[in-house]
């Protein structure tokens, strides 16, 4: 059971919005600049994770693997590219915010932070476009956190910017790298079982305070949720 906690720290992708629908249309424009094979929706979903430069590699598949990129001269750094350049000018147009989100951050009585793998540009975008910018007092994405998830890293260096402790804070995530972020920090973990992690994944590690809903999520971080 979860104790009262002053500091509330979300991941992004999968966990405040869903981002899926702009993720694959830019993974796809990509793919097909380079004459890639493109792919659905569904299957660009369990690319996600651990970053954008991951995405584009378990999106290109073998044309992913060394030698072929040393054989064609097509790199991940060069989709990544295309992608990143794409993704930043369409990144609000297809993604919205998980069900009861917005109204969450705007009444959470706790501080709020968030930590993405995502890069800062997009990231911005995103919570600039919904109103919810002022509502993160503290953020670190993929470009700007000391090291990306599943280091602690990121999570402790909030923590310790926003002059909380490791006991009053929850890390709010839907995939392995939220989780192991989390107990590497000794930091409590929210987990969402109806984000991008697959629950294959997610099960062996156990995770504990795991919600099935974005409702529950929140219910049960207004619940323990205190002003600092």
């Amino acid at each position: 059971m979860l104790h009262k906690k002053t500091l509330i720290v979300f991941d992004l992708d999968g966990t405040l919005f869903n981002t899926l629908g702009d993720l694959s249309v830019a993974v796809n424009y990509a793919l097909r600049h380079f004459g890639l094979p493109e792919h659905e929706e569904q299957r660009v979903r369990t690319f996600i994770g651990n970053g954008t430069l991951k995405l584009i590699e378990r999106s290109m598949g073998d044309a992913a693997l060394p030698e072929n990129m040393a054989r064609t001269g097509i790199t991940v750094e060069a989709v990544h590219k295309v992608y990143s350049q794409f993704y930043w000018e369409h990144c609000t147009e297809r993604t919205l915010p998980n069900p009861g989100v917005v109204e969450f951050l705007r009444k959470a009585p706790a501080r709020i932070a968030m930590l993405t793998n995502k890069p800062e540009l997009p990231a911005l975008k995103i919570l600039e476009h919904f109103g919810i910018r002022d509502c993160v007092e503290f953020m670190l994405c993929g470009d700007t956190t000391p090291e990306r998830k599943p280091s602690p890293a990121g999570l402790l260096k909030i923590i310790e910017m926003a002059g909380e402790s490791c006991e009053n804070t929850v890390m709010v995530g839907d995939d392995q790298p939220d989780i192991l972020a989390a107990r590497a920090a000794s930091v409590d973990c929210v987990t969402l079982f109806c984000g991008f992690g697959k629950p294959e994944n997610l099960s062996p590690l156990n995770p504990e305070n795991v919600v099935h809903s974005y409702a529950e999520m929140c219910d049960l971080l207004m619940r323990v949720s205190i002003a600092r």
